[in-house]
């Protein structure tokens, strides 16, 4: 039980009657005693009252205030608002000596005056005046809390991975035919469902004010042909036996387009879907497609355009004329004379006097493992067993680097720098104006309004700061490989070999066997696999 304090009223004049506190309660401060006097306005000595309340023990003790004669002092309600404005509370000082109690009427009344309209609990009311706890305060209202509501999401049932590889024999051989790289699935069956929204709860403080809860967002499913969306909307069915793949965030259910040869007997190809070419793409012929692209025998002087995977098991002759280009990755038997381009991975057992440009890596490690000639480029890695050749071939192998990245997430890091600086002074603010409502403090209009824009401005400038760190992030991901990009040679590495790692150039003297080469400092240097 708190400490208390009492007026008493007697010939002698007014005093002030100090009560200990009872089992862990604490005492009233010297500032809500002076709070309390002034208020029924008894003149009082501070410095006695402060001296009286150090030296309390276990024994009352009155501390005289004033020889003049007032009247009687009735009980006194007192309303106190958390800072949060999710709380108020109620705290009563006992009347002197015929002083009047107050009743739930003057409570309701006071809690009134001070706006509080919002989640009053009478029984707590009643429960005070049943039992009446002196300069203790009593939560009486409470507001709702805000509640997170949770997003929807998207579940697929069927493998997102698109970074499928060829299957490595035991003899060091590549079963091209062996990928893996479809997802079957079948008329009817479905590949994706939606787990609803649940919306969040709106806070409410003591005033009745409304702090909307965050908007969720809901989920759609972004789908392309031979897909259909359940009744419900909630999941999302394939129309026709076929293949599956997520590309960005969108479902495609393709059927294949499967022909002998790709000749003059079927003029270039445009199809939206996989292309399955039983024999071979003919030289000054294409192939356009949104899906992946198999070819069972050999590419000679064509183009194949593919929005996923371009396979090609017996190889490329490009004849300085041929080109591949492929949203997902690039794999065939050799690469000879071409330009390829590939977002994911490309993969071979021999490139020779090629052009390739690859997202992830380059992998050359199956069979002869040779890449002479030419330059090969990778964001991460190369991945090779025999690079150049014994008569010095010029050949160029490149990973690493990408400068508008780079540059872009040392723009965020700045942005970010600068938006947590002036998040940081607003909230300074914000917390110095809280502490003088608080206190009491009466505050100018103008100076209320503008604490609640620059409260509305920190919010918004808190989450500009929480988005540009997901982008950073991601950035980073991105740029890790990077960071880590390599060239791995599991044969040699001959004369006539240029190598550039993340900007900087080694131009090989020396033949190197089953080493790494890596960026350290400003220079590439080589370490053992």
């Amino acid at each position: 039980m708190n400490g208390c304090f009492q007026i008493q009223i007697n010939e002698q004049g007014v005093s002030l009657l100090l009560s200990p506190p009872i089992g862990g309660g604490v005492m009233p401060s010297v500032a809500e005693i002076r709070e309390y006097l002034n208020t029924i306005g008894v003149p009082y000595d501070a410095l006695a009252i402060n001296s009286a309340l150090n030296a309390l023990g276990e024994d009352e003790v009155a501390v005289f205030l004033t020889p003049g004669k007032i009247e009687p002092v009735d009980e006194k309600c007192v309303v106190r608002v958390a800072l949060d404005k999710m709380t108020a509370a109620v705290c009563l000082y006992p009347p002197s000596a015929g002083g009047h109690s107050i009743g739930k009427p003057q409570i309701m009344d006071q809690l009134g005056i001070q706006g509080i309209r919002y989640g009053i609990d009478e029984t707590a009311i009643d429960a005070l005046l049943e039992d009446r706890q002196y300069c203790t305060d009593v939560i009486v209202a409470r507001g709702q809390i805000q509640t997170a509501g949770k997003d929807a999401s998207i579940r697929y049932f069927f493998d997102t991975n698109n970074d499928s590889r060829p299957e490595l024999k035991e003899d060091g051989s590549v079963d091209f035919f062996k990928l893996n790289t479809l997802h079957h699935c079948t008329q009817g069956q479905v590949l994706a469902e939606i787990t609803p929204e649940v919306k969040g709860q709106d806070g409410i403080d003591v005033f009745g004010a409304v702090s909307p809860a965050r908007e969720v967002h809901k989920a759609v499913f972004s789908y392309g042909k031979n897909l259909e969306v359940s009744p419900d909307g909630l999941q999302l069915l394939s129309m026709v036996d076929g293949h599956t793949k997520l590309i960005d965030g969108t479902v495609f259910v393709s059927d294949v387009y499967t022909v002998e040869d790709v000749s003059t007997a079927t003029g270039n190809i445009e199809y939206h879907g996989n292309v399955e070419v039983r024999g071979n793409v003919c030289e000054n012929f294409s192939i356009r497609t949104d899906g992946d692209v198999f070819v069972k025998g050999v590419v000679e002087g064509a183009v194949i355009e593919a929005g996923g995977d371009i396979v090609i098991a017996r190889g490329m002759h490009g004849q300085n004329k041929g080109n591949l280009k492929a949203g997902g990755n690039v794999i065939a038997k050799f690469i000879s004379a071409a330009a390829v381009e590939a977002d994911g991975f490309v993969e071979a057992e021999q490139i020779v006097n090629a052009r390739v440009v690859a997202g992830s890596s380059v992998n050359v490690e199956a069979g002869k493992g040779l890449i002479t000639g030419g330059k090969v480029i990778a964001q991460c890695a190369i991945n090779v067993k025999n690079a150049g050749s014994p008569m010095g071939a010029a050949t160029i192998l490149e990973v690493g680097g990408d400068p508008e990245m780079k540059q872009r997430l040392m723009e965020l890091q700045k942005s970010v720098g600068e938006k947590s600086k002036s998040a940081a002074q607003m909230k300074k603010v914000v917390e110095d104006t809280a502490r003088k409502i608080k206190s009491g403090m009466k505050l100018l209009p103008e100076q209320l309004k503008h604490a609640r824009t620059l409260q509305t401005t920190l919010e918004s400038l808190q989450a500009q700061v929480q988005q540009e760190l997901k982008e950073i992030e991601k950035l980073d991901r991105l740029l890790k490989g990077n960071d880590n990009a390599h060239i791995d040679v599991r044969g040699t590495m001959y004369q006539g070999v240029s190598v550039a790692i993340s900007g900087s150039v080694m131009n090989i003297k020396n033949e190197y066997t089953f080493c790494r080469l890596i960026k350290k400092g400003a220079d590439v240097v080589s370490t053992n696999l």
